[in-house]
């Protein structure tokens, strides 16, 4: 272990030394004292829920007695009731009602209306998707059994309570979305208990076939956060101590997982890899099983290279690392980029309209000039980089990607070669320099076989790299949440341990972040990641000159030209104002620096933030924050201007350009949602979860009665919209910000969780309904959209980063031969968070 790690060798070394010390965590420490609440939790009730077995024609079935009389209930319009099939009226006057377009629950009894009739289409409910009901029978338990010509479905409808629900979610995130701590979505192979009786997901047994995502650490926060929840509800309300150990084992493992991320790339400085692959894994294989040979999992992720041979490369300036009487420190090792498709073409697009700052001004993975300079220092005349080989951009700019090879040099705006391999490698190959080995705190994470002389094998390791904000927000909401309800004062020796990590970790990347003022995620190329990024240019170049455009009222950025003058990060900045803000406040909270503190303070300032230069990063940053709504409809107007032919979109002009956009439902939505000034069109559902994550640890820790207010403020800007989704995730967050509010709407928020499908199983969804009318595609969607939002078990499984109103795009309703023992998982925390977190915090209660 290097000397950057002396502090937390320290730390672990007290933690062992405590052992006999008290265990039990102590009350939270760190959040603000929480506002008395005038609302009252709701108190749930066993619901019914939906469980269906599938039998393929030849199963054992039970007899059934099929009624497939086609006579309808009179209560419906003989105009609506060609179609019907069969109708079964239950023992509790439930009606059932088959059709040649799926299957109809009616039960008038229903407390909320909402429910009164239920839709059951697609290959969940109907076996192979066969929507034409051929016959029903009731179970005479409240369900109901389905044929059609196809097979058979018994559709159960038990009572259950939540945390029945939440318990079978977590048996499922275990058995199939668990890897090596990590959870997101997952492909799996199911094996049912004895297949002649039908297929059910509660008997059989899962095999997961996880593998890397994207925002690894994003997801597995997520539940992380929520198995904390579970721990400190268990804890302080009644709980066995078998489901405390294991509630409090489940959130040690996936908070590991994450911290894991932030020391995996042996940099030493703080930066957060997006995921990581054993080099066992199959995306982490290559073409000739060597770094020269393509990988299968695109990215940007890099091997490590630890068996002593020297760095290919020179290391560029911001790679290095100095001790504190600022020396330099030895490399242990070295990490080389591998060929993939982002690293040999990932130019990106200008970030500024104004121009300027050189490469920084491109939004992809090319290197800064500071780090072609030291690079070819060590390279031959004939090979320099950004001379003798690069690739182009635009008529001139020579660029310099991370990967270059005899096929994409110089030959303009490169594709992927597929081609390369240790006898045919890239011209170029970046390399980072590895300073300090993983903490042997995480090898439990690892099989047997990834440890070596007591450490992590980081030779059989790859990581992904160009980390998003949407990773590094996921990242200090769990470290707030880690440190205020699983550690808290706790004495127990592993906690303390975690304790050090989560000190350590929120330190070092808050100080990259803050690192020469630059407010960025610094990566191997010199400059930020794609997407991480909170300085004030990328937010508002040219506003100030834009705004003084005749244009701007009518929502429309523009230059002297008349051209889209919008900066790219434009609409990005209320988001990351809120990101930016939640970040300092924890790493004030958890380390207690001045210097974070005062940065923080500075988001607040009352004189606003820079629109023009010099720009000065994280200063009044709140009055971004608060023009979310704002930005969205300039942002849309703008499009729709550039879609016009730059003309101002109006009423008395907007039906021609809408003829001209056809098909293209983005520049249509744009269009029209301009028109009528509706910004909701523009929504983009991933900013929105993300939003959470920012808002989360500022609603519970920001107490001030000058500063708490605008975050407020800000927050009712998104739950706007987010108020029609009924999604608890935002209600009961929405609920904390307003404590003393008796209006908002926790029963659809409990109805929402009552109606979440237990196996979120990635069913095709049958969309051709007649009791929603459709709107057009929003302007990320490709298909039409629901005026209302659909409860969970009728429309797609799906995390809360999608559209909930879109429509699934069907050609047919039969899927012949629908494998039910294979397929995809949504990760089922989408339940488990807000469920633990609504009981925590008193929101609702069994």
């Amino acid at each position: 272990m290097t000397i950057l790690n002396k502090n937390l060798k320290r730390v672990i070394g007290c933690a062992t030394a405590a052992a006999l010390l008290v265990s039990l965590p102590a009350m939270p420490a760190l959040a603000a004292n929480p506002q008395a609440a005038s609302f009252s939790a709701v108190k749930l009730e066993p619901a019914r829920t939906k469980e269906v077995t599938y039998y393929k024609p030849g199963t054992a079935t039970p007899p059934i007695q099929w009624v497939t009389d086609k006579k309808a209930p009179t209560f419906l319009p003989a105009a609506v009731t060609d179609d019907v099939t069969s109708v079964v009226k239950d023992a509790e006057g439930v009606y059932w009602i088959g059709t040649q377009n799926g299957l109809q629950r009616v039960n008038f009894e229903e407390e909320d209306e909402r429910d009164i009739v239920q839709y059951f289409a697609g290959p969940r409910y109907m076996f192979d998707g066969d929507d034409h009901v051929t016959a029903l029978a009731s179970d005479g338990q409240g369900g109901v059994w389905v044929q059609n010509a196809r097979g058979i479905t018994h559709i159960a409808m038990p009572f259950k309570t939540l945390r029945e629900k939440a318990n079978a979610y977590e048996d499922i995130i275990q058995a199939v979305h668990d890897r090596r701590g990590m959870t997101s979505d997952a492909r799996f192979t199911f094996t049912p208990t004895d297949a002649a009786r039908g297929i059910n997901y509660s008997d059989g047994t899962f095999t997961s076939h996880a593998e890397t995502s994207d925002n690894d650490g994003l997801w597995t926060a997520m539940y992380a956060i929520g198995e904390i929840y579970r721990y400190r509800t268990l804890l302080e309300q009644g709980g066995s101590q078998a489901e405390i150990a294991a509630a409090k084992s489940a959130a040690l493992r996936a908070t590991k997982a994450v911290l894991l991320l932030d020391y995996v790339s042996g940099r030493g400085n703080g930066f957060p890899s997006r995921s990581y692959m054993l080099t066992s894994e199959a995306g982490a294989k290559t073409s000739d099983g060597t770094d020269f040979g393509l990988q299968s999992q695109n990215g940007f992720w890099f091997h490590p290279v630890m068996d002593g041979s020297p760095n290919p490369n020179g290391i560029i300036p911001t790679m290095e690392r100095f001790d504190e009487d600022g020396q330099p420190i030895e490399p242990i090792g070295y990490s080389i980029v591998r060929v993939t498709k982002d690293a040999m073409t990932k130019i990106g697009g200008k970030l500024f309209p104004s121009g300027g700052d050189g490469e920084m001004n491109y939004n992809g993975l090319t290197l800064t000039a500071d780090a072609v300079a030291k690079l070819n220092a060590s390279r031959p005349a004939d090979a320099q980089l950004g001379t003798d080989i690069y690739v182009k951009v635009g008529d001139s700019a020579q660029q310099v990607l991370p990967v270059i090879t005899s096929a994409t040099n110089t030959k303009g705006k490169p594709s992927a070669d597929t081609n390369t391999s240790a006898t045919n490698p890239a011209l170029f190959q970046l390399t980072v320099p590895v300073y300090e080995q993983i903490p042997t705190f995480f090898n439990d994470l690892f099989p047997e076989s990834a440890i070596k002389d007591g450490n992590i094998d980081m030779s059989q390791i790859v990581y992904k790299a160009d980390t998003s904000s949407d990773e590094v927000i996921g990242h200090y909401s769990l470290f707030f949440a880690a440190s205020e309800y699983l550690v808290g004062d706790s004495r127990d020796p592993e906690m303390l341990a975690l304790k050090g990590i989560i000190e350590q970790t929120t330190e070092r990347m808050t100080d990259l972040i803050l690192k020469d003022d630059h407010f960025y995620i610094e990566d191997a190329t010199g400059k930020s990641t794609l997407w991480s990024k909170w300085f004030a240019k990328y937010f508002n170049d040219t506003t100030g000159a834009m705004e003084q455009r005749p244009e701007w009222a009518s929502n429309v950025g523009v230059d002297a030209d008349g051209e889209d003058s919008l900066s790219y990060g434009f609409e990005d900045a209320p988001l990351n104002a809120l990101e930016v803000m939640s970040m300092l406040k924890t790493a004030s909270n958890i380390i207690g620096k001045q210097e974070y503190k005062d940065a923080y303070d500075a988001l607040f300032d009352a004189s606003g933030y820079s629109k023009e230069e010099p720009y000065i990063n994280g200063k009044g940053y709140i009055g971004m924050a608060n023009e979310y709504i704002d930005r969205r409809l300039v942002r849309q107007a703008t499009n729709a201007y550039g879609i016009n032919n730059n003309e101002l979109v109006t009423r008395d002009n907007y039906g021609a350009a809408y003829a001209e956009a056809g098909d293209d439902v983005e520049d249509r939505s744009n269009i029209n949602a301009t028109v009528h000034n509706d910004w909701t069109q523009y929504i983009n559902y991933s900013d929105e979860e993300l939003a959470w994550f920012a808002l989360y640890p500022l609603i519970l820790q920001e107490n001030d009665p000058t500063k708490r207010p605008q975050i407020v403020e800000a927050f009712d800007q998104w739950y706007a919209n987010e108020v029609r989704e009924e999604n608890p995730y935002y209600t009961f967050l929405y609920q904390l910000a307003h404590p003393k509010s008796k209006d908002i709407d926790l029963q659809s928020a409990v109805r929402y969780l009552s109606r979440q499908y237990e196996y979120q199983v990635e069913f095709p969804v049958q969309m051709n309904r007649q009791d929603v009318f459709y709107i057009e595609p929003g302007d990320r969607d490709d298909y039409k959209q629901t005026n209302y939002v659909l409860p969970p078990d009728e429309r797609r499984a799906m995390k809360n980063n999608g559209n909930p109103f879109e429509a699934e795009h069907q050609a047919t309703g039969v899927y012949p031969n629908y494998d039910y023992t294979n397929g995809s998982f949504v990760v089922g925390f989408t339940f488990t968070l807000p469920y633990w977190m609504g009981r925590y915090h008193g929101i609702i209660k069994e």
